[in-house]
């Protein structure tokens, strides 16, 4: 199974949409206009070079984690729209909502005339890049491969929307807090862990994944990272021969969770044994500033005891999506 939009809900993973037919029926614009007063070149995650405003003023986000990379950049007064799955703070019912991840909807972006479009390669399809292209339409993409790759997405980004001495002091913060985790279970054997993306059929983080390095960094060591291809459908008896001895997964799989204790065939799993068994949430499949209290929810879920004191409260958006 090929790699799923990590920004995408987990049960829209199998949707590979291509938005050629939407673009195709728009006009071209001019490729050769002078470059206006103000307009740099820049070469985003995908190695191509794009025309940018010097100091974007109207940016549309194509993804939840490049969403929340600018709220942590103090950009939302600059967000005019957003994806359908961003989720926004309080009081900012005036960004517009422009489709799904893979098929946004191109006749919205342009009337809401922005300067700059952001997607991210673990979101978006990258023919998006090459039609917007044609189209003229600013669209610069992030490439978050890794933990690393997205705290060097936010300096890119910072760089990008001329807000450089936020983008250090964030990205700062985030290392800062990593290397709290990485002190802490240090020292510790890593937990053999299972993690569920989805259930029906198994899908679990392979050799490519972003989360399998997401999991080693909060001391996990995913039984599944052998997987050759990022996010595959796995063999469940292949799963309980790994014996791991921790499962965790994110709140739409709890019921699947909860009906692996009562599997005959789960009875004898080390994790099913002493009941570690958890849900988290999905920040730690996020590729975007909340990856780093998804490493910290996870490291306190598999080494309890190399954390002082309670866990921090989850935010009121976290709160929102537990409940659902």
């Amino acid at each position: 199974m090929d790699e799923r939009p990590a920004d995408l809900p987990p049960w829209r993973f199998p949707i590979l949409l291509v938005c050629a037919a939407v673009l195709c029926g728009l006009p071209t614009a001019c490729r050769d206009a002078p470059r206006p007063a103000g307009i740099r070149v820049v070469r985003d995650g995908l190695g191509r070079e794009i025309r940018v405003p010097a100091h974007p003023r109207r940016i549309v986000s194509l993804a939840p984690s490049v969403t929340d990379s600018l709220l942590a950049l103090g950009s939302q007064d600059r967000l005019v729209g957003v994806s359908d799955f961003c989720e926004l703070p309080p009081g900012a019912g005036a960004i517009v909502r422009i489709g799904g991840m893979l098929n946004p909807s191109l006749e919205t972006i342009r009337g809401l005339r922005p300067d700059l479009l952001v997607a991210t390669t673990s979101g978006n399809d990258p023919s998006l890049a090459r039609q917007a292209d044609s189209l003229g339409l600013p669209l610069y993409t992030i490439d978050t491969p890794d933990v690393e790759g997205v705290l060097k997405s936010i300096l890119e980004l910072a760089r990008l929307i001329d807000e450089e001495d936020r983008g250090r002091s964030v990205a700062g913060n985030l290392r800062s807090r990593l290397e709290a985790v990485r002190a802490a279970v240090t020292g510790r054997r890593p937990t053999r862990v299972l993690f569920i993306v989805w259930g029906d059929p198994l899908v679990v983080p392979g050799r490519s994944s972003f989360l399998t390095d997401a999991l080693a960094r909060a001391g996990g060591d995913s039984i599944t990272a052998d997987a050759p291809a990022a996010y595959p459908a796995f063999d469940v008896e292949s799963a309980i021969a790994r014996a791991p001895e921790a499962i965790l997964t994110t709140p739409q799989n709890r019921a699947l969770l909860n009906g692996l204790r009562r599997k005959a065939a789960w009875s004898k799993v080390p994790a099913v044994r002493s009941g570690r068994l958890a849900v988290v949430s999905e920040a730690i499949e996020q590729p975007g500033p909340r990856v780093v209290s998804g490493i910290e929810e996870v490291a306190r879920a598999l080494h309890p005891d190399a954390f002082a004191g309670p866990a921090p409260e989850p935010s009121r958006a976290a709160r929102r999506r537990e409940a659902r």
